[in-house]
């Protein structure tokens, strides 16, 4: 079993440097059984996508940059800067079918590959446009409710996306009552200066959280003087936690009540398949009907 393990393994990084090798510098993407990842060089997996599942969030910090939900759950405009594998552009394309959304990306070989991710074509509610997101926001004249701060190159967050002029673009580009959600990653040393300027252009008005099994920090800064009240929140989180399995809520008060509505809501049929069948993933359930669970239970 060992020898036969280190041969796949051995085989899959023969691929992966053939692969690499190949692409001269450019983004590329590598399969591993059911397994497609986007890479900028050899160091790191910019995102990932399951070829039998490609809407799925796989890595836990595009989980966490869905927390503006908690916020707007059904925003007009998303505003998205940079597109890597479209994980985040795919889903809410996906779970917002009345939301306009315009994914910002610089690099044109990034594009490129965007039906090798399953990345929707351009339509009238969604666009990717080739263009340096720092110029875009910092000239725009419509309002978004919701930015999604992705930014990163082969080195990390791009320095000119991590400026306080640039998160003060970002406020200005926003709707009141309007997010901003920023992923970071690195340790103390990169966090504290990009909590630092978010902190000064937003006015301490942040939200963080880290991200399960990572260096990521998802950070939601607030417009506007809108009220946050924290029990509103917890709720929030596991009605979207019930709905779309983003791992909001795992633990805490609501826990007990939380896994009464899942076992509520996986007894209901999906509405596709015979009743005889309990364990479709499909769940053909509405917020109103998490709401009305949450309601009846003490």
């Amino acid at each position: 079993m060992k020898h036969t393990l280190l041969k796949s393994f051995q085989s899959k990084a023969s691929a992966f440097e053939e692969v690499y090798l190949a692409s001269k510098g450019k983004p590329f993407f590598f399969d591993s059984d059911d397994m497609r990842t986007l890479h900028f060089d050899a160091r790191f997996i910019q995102s990932a996508m399951r070829l039998s599942a490609p809407y799925e969030l796989l890595l836990s910090y595009t989980r966490g940059m869905m927390a503006f939900l908690l916020f707007n759950p059904q925003p007009e405009s998303i505003l998205m800067i940079g597109l890597g594998g479209g994980s985040l552009a795919k889903y809410c394309y996906r779970i917002l079918p009345d939301t306009n959304i315009t994914v910002l990306e610089v690099d044109e070989d990034v594009i490129a590959l965007r039906e090798s991710f399953a990345i929707p074509p351009d339509s009238e509610r969604f666009v990717v446009l080739h263009t340096d997101a720092k110029d875009y926001i910092a000239t725009m004249e419509a309002k978004v409710d919701v930015i999604l701060h992705d930014g990163f190159d082969a080195d990390g967050l791009v320095p000119a996306l991590n400026t306080t002029s640039f998160y003060n673009s970002c406020r200005a580009a926003l709707c009141e009552n309007g997010i901003l959600v920023s992923n970071l990653w690195g340790d103390a040393e990169d966090f504290v200066p990009s909590m630092e300027r978010l902190w000064s252009a937003f006015d301490s008005r942040l939200w963080w959280s880290g991200a399960t099994a990572s260096l990521n920090r998802v950070v939601c800064a607030l417009n506007g003087d809108q009220d946050v009240v924290a029990s509103h929140l917890q709720k929030q989180a596991v009605i979207l936690d019930l709905l779309y399995e983003l791992g909001f809520e795992r633990g805490g008060a609501n826990v007990s009540k939380q896994d009464k509505i899942r076992q509520m809501r996986n007894s209901m049929p999906c509405g596709r398949c015979p009743p005889s069948v309990h364990s479709c993933r499909s769940k053909m359930v509405t917020k109103k009907d998490i709401e009305v669970m949450w309601a009846s239970i003490p």
